[in-house]
């Protein structure tokens, strides 16, 4: 199972990947211009005067120095991994490996109104994830606490509703944080009915 560096150092490779084109491009411009040059050297070998090969066999060494960095370069790419392969292989696998968390809730309503909300990210493509606001005791005088969320509905039979949802440790990418949910599900007795607000 991968663990949250395996996630986050695969990502990179496949972000990487974006460059590839380009690192492509430089390499084979710069190894045409590297056979160019020997080829020029071996025509006018007999023109050089000591100094003059000294010049080119400085200007040969740095020519082989970045076509080799950017050969490297090249082969580092992972050209086996994509996004979609990773989302799959790596980051559902190491989602479906974390602790999932509840949470008992007090209340709830749905709201039209996205702002301050805790987003939350579902592996299915297809999840289409509500906003609710829902309230939360805290242990200090009972004091209720609202907070918005992404989540899915789910009836069951149950007498109180709560939530389940997963964090990551650390950020992955820009696209995927830890102050963001996981998997988010608001789960409330079967009888309960979800209001939609007017606009």
């Amino acid at each position: 199972m991968p663990n949250i560096e395996d996630v986050i150092k695969v990502q990179e490779e496949v972000s990487a990947l974006s460059n590839a084109p380009l690192a492509i491009i430089a390499g084979a411009i710069w190894i045409f211009i590297t056979v160019a040059f020997i080829v020029f050297l071996f025509r006018e070998k007999k023109a050089f005067s000591l100094k003059g090969w000294i010049y080119s066999f400085s200007f040969l060494v740095i020519l082989f120095a970045v076509t080799g960095y950017l050969t490297y370069t090249i082969k580092e790419y992972n050209f086996s991994m994509n996004e979609e392969k990773w989302e799959e292989n790596y980051l559902k696998r190491y989602l479906e490996s974390l602790p999932e968390k509840r949470e008992n809730i007090e209340d709830f309503s749905q709201v039209l109104n996205d702002e301050n909300t805790i987003k939350s990210i579902y592996m299915n493509k297809d999840t289409q994830p509500i906003v609710v606001e829902i309230s939360k005791s805290q242990d200090i005088d009972s004091i209720q606490k609202k907070i918005r969320l992404q989540a899915i509905v789910q009836k069951e039979q149950i007498d109180k509703p709560y939530i389940t949802y997963k964090t990551i440790e650390k950020d992955i990418s820009d696209k995927y944080t830890k102050d963001q949910y996981y998997e988010t599900v608001l789960h409330i007795p079967s009888d309960y009915k979800v209001i939609v607000p007017s606009k």
